[in-house]
């Protein structure tokens, strides 16, 4: 019986898996025809399609990149975290409070941003910052990282002093820390563009 449900969990994992990665990959390839394009051509309208791409290509790969994170710190700290029946969407994964505990909560939500800040890393680090669009790509993913971590941090902050975790996630959703992390995110991300391109 617990055979049957590993193996159905992992053919769920197989089929996240897939259709993210493939997410994933048609959206670099999107930027990387848009970026070559311009960079091939100088064309003014080919910039702006790569910044464009880039925007898009950013926030949708920080989100892939966060609940990726979010399911590797579940998994690695041994929670109670099945896989949805069918991957539609970002979200692949359940996590249930009453089952984990708080230490595998923290590992949960902290992979989430240590996954964003990866995917920061891997943009600098592996793109040169030599055209809008790319100083686009780093701006986004730097932008979603900072929104995550305002938004998400203070609720481990309030797990690790002995609140509950559902209730501080609550707490976070009704004091408008989500929509204040945003407008900062994205404006320590212009910053981040100014300087990048």
């Amino acid at each position: 019986m617990n055979e049957t449900k590993k193996i159905s969990d992992l053919k769920r994992l197989k089929n996240a898996a897939s259709r993210h990665g493939l997410v994933a990959l048609g959206l670099f390839l999107g930027f990387a025809a848009a970026d070559s394009w311009y960079q091939v051509t100088g064309l003014g309208l080919a910039s702006a399609v790569s910044v464009i791409t880039a925007l898009v290509a950013g926030a949708w790969l920080s989100s892939i990149f966060h609940e990726w994170g979010h399911f590797a710190g579940a998994r690695v700290a041994k929670s109670y975290s099945p896989i949805v029946p069918d991957v539609r969407g970002i979200f692949m994964f359940g996590f249930n409070h009453s089952k984990n505990s708080r230490n595998q909560f923290l590992s949960m939500s902290l992979g989430g941003s240590v996954a964003n800040w990866l995917l920061v890393l891997m943009v600098f680090f592996l793109i040169p910052m030599d055209s809008l669009g790319r100083g686009a790509l780093l701006a986004m993913t730097f932008a979603k990282a900072v929104s995550v971590a305002l938004f998400e941090l203070p609720i481990v902050a309030r797990v690790m002093s002995g609140k509950d975790s559902e209730a501080s996630i609550d707490e976070a959703l009704r004091n408008g820390s989500g929509d204040r992390g945003t407008v900062l995110g994205y404006l320590s991300g212009a910053v981040v563009w100014f300087i990048a391109a």
